[in-house]
């Protein structure tokens, strides 16, 4: 039974593709060998998908089209019938050319489905039967591995047979057993995964399309992006659906495709130098790094790998790609010799697991304003020391300054009209994200009191009238009289509420005619002064 390669593209962009079974094929002649070619043909395209045309443009295509010169896939599926039988399917960041009216596989992942004839980089394949096959050319190991049926590929001036059950490496032609532990081509292409940048510490840039800049944390990277850690500097990366990794200091690592499939996501990683510790989560699909010695593929672990050859499991298994007798199981290492030894950790070692303690403190994020109503915005947030704590108001947004995990507001560069505002704050750490949310108004406006009457009876002053104020709904009322002071609070005036504002108070006389002066002073500490007759 063929596997399910692709779920249903949409309406806008369905082309027709008939898959051939296996049974149907039974029997039947390779075309090279049947004596009949016919020009490889792109049958359906998912993802990023393109032709090269005239002029050496390269173009998307999504609909059936003969491949007159080369295709390549982005982080996306294709499938290419290469002769008049058989199919192959092209996993992400792969290319082939068009050679001899043969499909040529240049580069990255494919699985084929026999009979079938192609070129691998230059070596002639047949599979005169039905059958199955994948091509690796993206790892170190480029080989060609038998999944069912055998095949026959011309390579170093000799024609070799390749049984289910082995694989070939196209270096050297030694033929080992094979076992398939990563079949990416089972599951449902459903789109483009993530990759975001979660922390940094020290100099960490990205570069994409030759331009480097300041990696930031929430930058996302796109297919193609190379992440640089200075000398002790570091850097995360998580993933949609859970994991991460961290990029130790003085290393690159360049994002080869993160895919959205049935089975989860499959990550595609290529460290060119330096060290990455990677935390995959279980049952999140597929997750491969190659450096240029060794490649790693693992369904959820905990392991370091060196772009030496280095590698080193903390937890789980790691399978080597291409060496089915060096599966690395915890507490193992394989050393950049190729030797695999007990696990050694070193201060490397150590460091990294320092940072998953530290990464896995749960966030924690409190807000302190000075009151609701305010002159100027200002308040300070409470949360872990690393956090990234931002403020968005009025569609401003600012980086908080933090010292022993208190990170404050004195004031905005931009001035807030008086008014209502939504302020939020957000707290960001190791990709878990808190956001707290309060409502202030800003009020520059003194209160002031209407109809205000006095009343001088002895000693006994009564003031009556009504209390108005912008921002605040309450106010206080001091009378300063002969050295002594009293004072209350007045409900403001309010449409929303139906309070009038109004009051009657009567104070205390040292003497019948002391002076004596009325306050008001509001919640944002506005202030206004009456001298009462």
């Amino acid at each position: 039974m063929v596997p399910a390669l692709f779920s249903r593209p949409t309406p806008q962009r369905r082309v027709s593709l008939t898959l051939l079974t296996l049974g149907s094929l039974a029997g039947a002649q390779a075309p090279a060998e049947a004596g009949v070619t016919a020009s490889p043909t792109l049958q359906q395209a998912q993802g990023r998908v393109e032709l090269l045309g005239p002029g050496g443009i390269w173009r998307a295509s999504t609909t059936p089209t003969e491949v007159t010169t080369r295709l390549r896939t982005g982080t996306g599926r294709a499938v290419v019938q290469p002769g008049r039988q058989g199919q192959v399917v092209i996993g992400s960041t792969s290319e082939l050319r068009r050679y001899r009216d043969e499909a040529d596989l240049l580069s990255g992942r494919f699985f084929l489905m026999g009979p079938v004839a192609v070129h691998v980089v230059g070596h002639h394949v047949v599979m005169g039967g039905a059958g199955q096959f994948r091509v690796d050319l993206s790892a170190p190991e480029k080989r060609v591995a038998v999944i069912a049926g055998r095949l026959r590929i011309s390579l170093r001036g000799r024609t070799i047979d390749v049984a289910a059950g082995q694989q070939i490496a196209l270096g050297s032609g030694v033929i080992t057993v094979f076992r398939e532990d990563d079949a990416w081509y089972a599951a449902q292409y459903k789109g483009m995964g993530e990759a975001t940048v979660e922390a940094t510490r020290g100099s960490v840039t990205v570069r994409e399309q030759e331009a480097a800049r300041v990696a930031v944390v929430g930058d996302d990277l796109q297919p193609g992006a190379a992440l640089n850690t200075g000398a002790d500097a570091w850097a995360e990366i998580g993933f949609a659906g859970g994991g991460y990794l961290r990029l130790n200091a003085q290393s690159e690592l360049s994002v080869v495709s993160i895919e959205r499939t049935s089975q989860g996501r499959e990550v595609q990683l290529r460290l060119v130098r330096g060290t990455a510790w990677n935390v995959v989560e279980r049952g999140q699909g597929g997750y491969r790094i190659d450096t240029p010695v060794v490649s790693t593929a693992v369904r959820g672990t905990v392991f370091r790998v060196d772009a030496g050859g280095l590698v080193k499991v903390f937890d789980g298994q790691v399978a080597l790609p291409g060496r089915p007798d060096q599966t690395l199981g915890q507490g193992r290492q394989l050393g950049a010799g190729g030797q695999v030894a007990a696990l050694q950790p070193d201060a490397v070692d150590r460091f990294n697991i320092a940072q998953d303690a530290a990464r896995a403190q749960r966030l924690t994020l409190q807000l302190d304003l000075p009151g609701r109503s305010l002159q100027e915005l200002a308040l300070a947030a409470r949360s872990l020391p690393d956090a990234q704590v931002t403020l968005t108001v009025a569609g401003q947004t600012v980086s908080l300054a933090g010292e022993n995990g208190t990170f404050r507001l004195e004031r905005l560069q931009e001035t807030l009209p008086e008014g209502g505002y939504v302020v939020s704050v957000r707290a960001q750490r190791y990709g878990q994200t808190l956001e707290r949310r309060q409502t202030v108004t800003v009020d520059r406006t003194p209160p002031r009191v209407e109809d205000l009457t006095v009343r001088r009876e002895g000693r006994v002053l009564t003031l009556a009238g009504a209390v108005v104020d912008a921002g605040s709904p309450r106010v206080l009322l001091s009378v300063e009289v002969g050295g002594q002071s009293f004072t209350r609070s007045v409900d403001t005036q309010s449409m929303d509420t139906g309070v009038d504002g109004r009051f009657s108070w009567a104070v205390p006389l040292a003497e019948a005619g002391a002076a004596v002066t009325l306050t008001l002073q509001d919640e944002a500490d506005n202030r206004s002064h009456v001298r009462l007759p």
